[in-house]
C-alpha cells in the first residue's frame, strides 16, 4: 500500500510540472490570410476613410495614399539620400514596425524596399506626409516575410524629413 501511495504521489507531481511547463509555454498564433480576406479587408479601410471624407489618391498602379501634410520643394526621385520617420501597421492598426529617423537611399542598389514604399515615396517631398495603404502585391506578396503573413496590405505613415 505504502508503494502504491508513493506511486500517485509521483504521478501527481510529475503530473503538475507538466501542467506547469506545457500551460506556460508561449502559444504560437497562427495567422491566416487569402486573397480574399485581404481585398475585403482593403475594401473596408477605403469605405471607412471616404465615409470620413479623406481625399483618397491612387497611383496609376493601384497604390492607396491620403496626403496629410504637404512638402515643399522637389518630390522625392531615384538617387535621392532620404531621411524619414515612419510607422508599419497591419490593417487592424497594430505597429510592427517604426522609426523616427531613418535614412537611406531611394531605390538605391544596398536596400531595397517593398515597392509600395519605393512607389509611394515619389509622391512627397520634404517635410511632406502620407498615409498608403499597401496591397500585398507591392509588399511581400503570397509568402509574408518574418512577421508579417502572406496576403498582408500594410498601412504606412512616412513623413520625408529631409532629402539629399
Amino acid at each position: 500500500m505504502k508503494k502504491l501511495n508513493t506511486y500517485f504521489k509521483v504521478c501527481a507531481v510529475v503530473l503538475f510540472a507538466m501542467v506547469i511547463v506545457f500551460g506556460c509555454k508561449k502559444k504560437e498564433v497562427i495567422i491566416t490570410n487569402s486573397s480574399e480576406i485581404e481585398a475585403t479587408q482593403m475594401k473596408d479601410w477605403l469605405d471607412a476613410n471616404v465615409k470620413s471624407n479623406k481625399n483618397i489618391d491612387t497611383t496609376t498602379t493601384g497604390l492607396y495614399y491620403i496626403v496629410e501634410k504637404v512638402g515643399s520643394g522637389p518630390k522625392v526621385i531615384t538617387g535621392d539620400s532620404l531621411t524619414v520617420k515612419y510607422t508599419g501597421m497591419f490593417m487592424d492598426g497594430t505597429v510592427f514596425d517604426a522609426s523616427s529617423s531613418f535614412s537611406y537611399v531611394h531605390k538605391g542598389t544596398n536596400q531595397r524596399m517593398i515597392q509600395g514604399w519605393e512607389e509611394g515615396i515619389e509622391v512627397l517631398s520634404k517635410g511632406g506626409s502620407a498615409l498608403f495603404l499597401i496591397p500585398s502585391a507591392k509588399a511581400y506578396g503570397d509568402n509574408g516575410y518574418a512577421i508579417i503573413p502572406p496576403f498582408s496590405a500594410l498601412l504606412f505613415t512616412i513623413e520625408v524629413i529631409d532629402i539629399k
